[in-house]
C-alpha cells in the first residue's frame, strides 16, 4: 500500500505506529544511506543505525513543523536525517579529540535564535530547490542530500558530465543569488 505525504503526516499525528513501520520500510535505506555518507569515517555502524533511529523518532515527534507545501515527507525526512548526522558527528569528533577527565558534566547552552534562523533558511533552501524543474531538482537533492557521485547520476539519468556540472553550477547560483542579502 502506497501512502501519500498528507495521509503520512495524518497517520504520524494519529500516533499510527502502521504508519511509523511503513516510513522505516520505504525510506530507511535512504535515510541510513545519507547518515552513513555524512559520518563516514568517524562513527561506527552501530552510530549510524542509531542516527537513522534517531531521525525517524524525531519525525515522528517533530511532524507538526512539517509543511507539505514546502516539502515532499521524504525530503523534510533527509534534511531531518543529514541535520542529525551531521550533529553526531560533530558529537564523536569532539569526544575522541579531548580528554574525557577535561569534561564538565554541564547543558550545553542553546541560541533560540540562532536555531529559529537556521530554520528559516532551511526552508528558504527547500523552497528554492522545489522551484528547480524535475531533473534539476533531483539532481540536487540526489547530490547533496543523499552525497551521489556525479558519475552515477549522470549514467542514471543519462547526461553528459558536464551537463551535470552545468546544471549543479546554475543551481547553486541560483540559490547564491536567493541568499543574497541586500
Amino acid at each position: 500500500m502506497e501512502l501519500t505525504d498528507l495521509q503520512i503526516q495524518s497517520g504520524i499525528k494519529r500516533k499510527d505506529e502502521n504508519v511509523y513501520e511503513y516510513i522505516i520500510e520505504k525510506y530507511g535505506k535512504q535515510v541510513y544511506y545519507v547518515a552513513g555518507n555524512i559520518m563516514r569515517g568517524c562513527g561506527s555502524k552501530e552510530d549510524i543505525e542509531e542516527c537513522a533511529a534517531d531521525a525517524f523518532f524525531k519525525a515522528w515527534n517533530t511532524i507538526d513543523s512539517y509543511n507539505p507545501e514546502k516539502s515532499g515527507f521524504k525530503t523534510w525526512l533527509l534534511i531531518i536525517t543529514k541535520y542529525m548526522a551531521l550533529d553526531y558527528r560533530r558529537r564523536i569528533l569532539k569526544l575522541s579529540t579531548v580528554n574525557i577527565d577535561d569534561l564538565r558534566l554541564e547543558q550545553p547552552e542553546y541560541d533560540v535564535s540562532e536555531r529559529v534562523i537556521g530554520r528559516l533558511e532551511q526552508e528558504r533552501l527547500i523552497g528554492v530547490i522545489n522551484g528547480f524543474g524535475n531533473v534539476d531538482k533531483e539532481l540536487f537533492i540526489r547530490r547533496y542530500f543523499y552525497g551521489e557521485k556525479i558519475n552515477d547520476l549522470a549514467d542514471s539519468l543519462r547526461l553528459s558530465r558536464s551537463a551535470i556540472d552545468n546544471r549543479l553550477l546554475r543551481g547553486r547560483k541560483i540559490i547564491k543569488e536567493a541568499f543574497s542579502y541586500e
